[in-house]
């Protein structure tokens, strides 16, 4: 029997919408082979839930955590399953994760951390209720409600940047943090600090990371396009550093990526 799998996106509640981009939905029924679920390098974080079924990283026996957070990250990852599965995840804007776990972000940066670490035995009784949830609107109101009560009792310690790299990530165009340093009015050296400590990541590791991200939404935009011209409209020197990087930040070259294989069904987010 071939496996049905579904996947949707759902707009947040105003009051969360300056700290979630999106949340979604993924679920899985009559795998009858490994499906992967994957990512690569990405300046924004995840918050992933998984509600049933386990997935492993590929090689590994242990399963991933239920309830886990991955921070922004330069690497690609994936995991595997082979049984049903359902995922409730949230999409969230860079500095959330740091905001999440009151932490600086290079202390979130490249990592996946069960959010137990951070909220410890009382959490179990949220993973439970999700778990055991009837509905997909149910599982959302209560992810819903530990955010809100998470990342609103709070006052956001450094709003202007927040707001500024929020508003890029928004308008979907390449990544100009020239741009965000001459809004901040401040110098180099304290646009750079306030960066790394928010993000984890220097503004030009996260421009790096940003501009692959643009090339695959320009791909998936215009798929007739030759590598070449995407690396070019995506503000790229040639295609060889193109190449280079996108090899670096998904783990695969652009003709493996952009493949379809149906022998590897899965989602990649």
């Amino acid at each position: 029997m071939a496996h049905t799998t579904s996947y949707r996106q759902i707009p947040p509640p105003p009051h969360l919408a300056e700290y979630v981009r999106y949340f979604w939905i993924a679920e899985g029924q009559d795998i009858s082979a490994p499906y992967h679920f994957s990512s690569v390098a990405n300046g924004c974080a995840q918050l992933t839930f998984h509600y049933k079924g386990a997935f492993v990283a590929p090689g590994s026996e242990q399963a991933m955590p239920e309830f886990y957070l991955q921070g922004p990250s330069s690497k690609p990852t994936k995991l595997v399953t082979e049984e049903s599965f359902g995922i409730l995840g949230a999409a969230l804007y860079p500095y959330t994760a740091s905001l999440l776990f009151k932490t600086p972000g290079k202390e979130v940066r490249d990592q996946v951390r069960p959010v137990q670490e951070v909220f410890g035995s009382s959490l179990r009784h949220l993973e439970d209720q999700i778990t055991n949830s009837a509905s997909t609107d149910e599982r959302l109101a209560l992810l819903v409600h530990f955010l809100t009560k998470q990342l609103l009792q709070d006052k956001t310690p450094d709003a202007a940047l927040q707001q500024l790299i929020k508003a890029e990530i928004d308008a979907g165009q390449q990544p100009d943090v020239e741009k965000l340093y001459e809004q901040m009015h401040t110098s180099r050296r304290q646009f750079e600090r306030r960066f790394k400590n928010l993000l984890g990541f220097s503004p030009r590791e996260y421009a790096k990371i940003q501009r692959f991200r643009y090339a695959l939404q320009q791909y998936q935009q215009a798929p007739e396009q030759s590598f070449t011209q995407l690396a070019l409209s995506s503000g790229y020197y040639d295609q060889a550093h193109f190449n280079r990087d996108f090899k670096e930040l998904s783990g695969v070259t652009p003709r493996t990526f952009f493949a379809d294989d149906p022998q590897a069904p899965g989602l990649r987010i």
